[in-house]
């Protein structure tokens, strides 16, 4: 019994190493990377940066002008692609002293939505924002096609400091 559990052990990390191994390799890869496009090594990864960006922004309309009845052509835009997600407009209020309810306009008006479909139409409306700001979100230009050229390719001086 002590055989098998130590034979489990050790293929378990004989996996972790072969994980820190294929990590190494991969960071090393995208140092290798950075530097061939002229970036600092240790730079942080330009898409992570991206990504947080995205969340960030993403974030603040989630919480605020989607909720507070904006009119905002990004936020129309979120609405309009929920609805088509949901299938039926939806609307969220807030009543007095309780927490976000979502209602959607059925055949007698507004009625308020189950508590999965809430929860669910919540989710949709999360990754509907989220991939709205990654379209919306301004790419950087790649370095051969930034108009701006270093200060030594250019044959231009550099402005003197005396």
């Amino acid at each position: 019994m002590a055989d098998a559990n130590s034979a489990k052990l050790r293929m378990m990390l004989q996996g972790y190493e072969q994980q820190l191994l294929a990590a190494r390799r991969l960071a090393r890869f995208r140092v290798r990377m950075r530097l061939a496009h002229g970036d600092a090594p240790d730079d942080p990864d330009p898409a992570a940066y991206r990504r947080a960006c995205v969340e960030k922004v993403a974030r603040e309309l989630y919480e605020t002008l989607l909720f507070t009845g904006s009119d905002n052509p990004v936020v129309e835009d979120i609405r309009h692609e929920l609805g088509k997600e949901v299938g039926q407009k939806v609307r969220f209020t807030y009543p007095p002293g309780q927490k976000l309810h979502i209602v959607g306009e059925g055949p007698e008006g507004m009625e308020p939505l189950p508590e999965d479909v809430q929860r669910k139409t919540r989710h949709a409306l999360w990754r509907i924002t989220r991939d709205t700001v990654d379209k919306s979100m301004l790419e950087e230009p790649s370095r051969s096609e930034s108009f701006v050229k270093p200060v030594a390719q250019s044959g231009a001086k550099a402005p003197s400091t005396e």
